[in-house]
């Protein structure tokens, strides 16, 4: 966000390079598709095989914010992969998808990931000359006399260095690719964390939502849709969450599971223009108000006052591998206030960063998620409303385009929303607003003058 925002190119820079470098290594899954939970060495090659749905949804967002700034085939083919790993292992009959993935199989870590010489060169058959070094597979192995599946290059490099054309190249990795997978299902697959977590859900829902954005991908719209479904239906019980599936015992929703389930219900209504998740987000929104919120000192708590098992309830104030669910809650209350105009959780939503700026100065890396509402409220939030009957067609050409701090709403007839109230189509065309504090610019018909408005 630093870097588009700021036009600074080192910071650009560095996102690319640690994208790529992840996408190639060990850590990413390379025929199963997702990635492990973190790397154990510097050159990304040996993961802790753990695979996470919290790590996976997150990855799948930026990965597909990153394609739409720099569009590189190896950013579409992770987002592909990793979504053929949720839908193929990570998803119940209903839709919700489990928590994680073990590290070991048979007791053995990364085992039912790791190839001997000879099992590749079983499969891969003649094209082992060329896709063993590929994928780094060697008779002495990369790591403790196996092979990690990893790639060190792009496929446009490998393919022209090895004199193959491309597209023959990408016709034989795919088969070589499904050859692997289908003989790895073979192994003793590694344990399955079977619980639904609802915030983790939450992410992925945004993750899918955000890669359908940038891709049109109607499956991975979907998926969200039908993830978000299970939600409403297993996950909420009135206007208040449920942390995981009830069993034997109930276990109320966390902050965590608030947060991100409405930023989830908030960028499904960006896709798609249904307000039902619209009112979804709002109605939980509501709940957090009533029930977590320390008005002494305008943060939230992680635990429903309504709850009283806990002797002391605590704040989640620092970001890490998942952001802090108050820094999560103040980009919410951000985006839901300007898009339903409600300047409380707009004022809300500045007073909390404002009470996170001695940290946010002294401790950075711990402040990420807040970093970002600070970067939001450096500029005016861009509020682009689209009326007409081609308003959908317009949505998904201006979402392509990553514009960042905006909110994006839409209807092909009529609404109650309050921003898209006494706006309408010019001469029975689509019209495209774009406002800043409710203050509009001339209504534009192509997509192309509402984006040199916005720039």
């Amino acid at each position: 966000a630093y870097g588009k925002d700021s036009g600074n190119s080192p910071a650009r820079d560095q996102v690319h390079l640690t994208l790529r470098e992840m996408a190639l290594g060990g850590i990413f899954d390379q025929i199963g598709g997702g990635f492990a939970r973190y790397s154990t060495d510097k050159e990304w090659l040996v993961p802790h095989f753990e695979k996470m749905l919290y790590d996976n949804g997150q990855l799948l967002r930026l990965y597909a914010q990153a394609f739409r700034v720099k569009p590189l085939p190896l950013y579409k083919e992770v987002v592909e992969r990793t979504v053929d790993w949720l839908e193929r292992e990570m998803t119940n009959e209903q839709g919700g998808f489990y928590a994680a993935l073990d590290a070991d199989s048979e007791g053995v870590e990364g085992k039912y990931y790791v190839w001997t010489f000879n099992e590749f060169r079983s499969i891969a058959g003649a094209d082992a000359a060329l896709f063993g070094p590929y994928l780094d597979v060697s008779v002495e192995g990369n790591w403790e006399g196996v092979s990690i599946l990893q790639r060190r290059v792009s496929d446009e490099t490998f393919a022209d260095k090895k004199g193959v054309p491309l597209e023959e190249f990408l016709v034989k990795k795919e088969e070589i690719f499904s050859r692997l997978l289908s003989e790895r299902n073979k192994r003793v697959r590694p344990g399955l964390d079977n619980k639904i977590l609802t915030g983790w859900n939450g992410m992925a829902i945004t993750g899918l939502a955000e890669a359908y954005e940038t891709f049109g991908e109607q499956r991975y719209l979907d998926m969200a849709i039908r993830a978000a479904s299970f939600a409403k239906e297993h996950l909420m019980t009135g206007d208040r969450l449920l942390r995981t599936v009830p069993g034997e015992i109930e276990i109320a929703g966390y902050l965590e599971d608030y947060a991100f389930l409405i930023e989830a219900f908030v960028k499904l209504y960006e896709v798609t223009f249904d307000e039902n998740w619209l009112g979804q987000a709002d109605t939980l929104t509501n709940y957090v108000m009533n029930n977590f919120l320390d008005t002494s000192e305008d943060m939230f708590y992680y635990t429903d006052a309504n709850f009283h098992d806990l002797l002391v309830r605590k704040k989640e104030l620092f970001d890490n591998v998942i952001p802090a669910s108050n820094s999560q809650m103040a980009l919410n209350l951000q985006q839901l206030g300007t898009i339903l105009d409600r300047p409380v959780y707009q004022e809300l939503s500045a007073t909390m960063l404002s009470r996170m700026k001695p940290l946010l100065l002294e401790a950075i890396n711990d402040m990420s998620n807040w970093a970002r509402l600070h970067l939001n409220m450096l500029s005016p939030t861009a509020e682009i409303v689209i009326i007409g009957p081609e308003a959908h067609t317009f949505r998904a050409q201006l979402a392509s385009a990553l514009i960042r701090n905006r909110v994006l709403m839409g209807t092909e007839d009529s609404s109650e929303l309050p921003l898209l109230q006494h706006k309408s189509t010019i001469n029975d065309r689509t019209a495209i607003y774009v406002c800043y504090n409710k203050t509009c610019k001339l209504p534009v018909t192509t997509v192309e003058d509402a984006l040199k408005q916005l720039r």
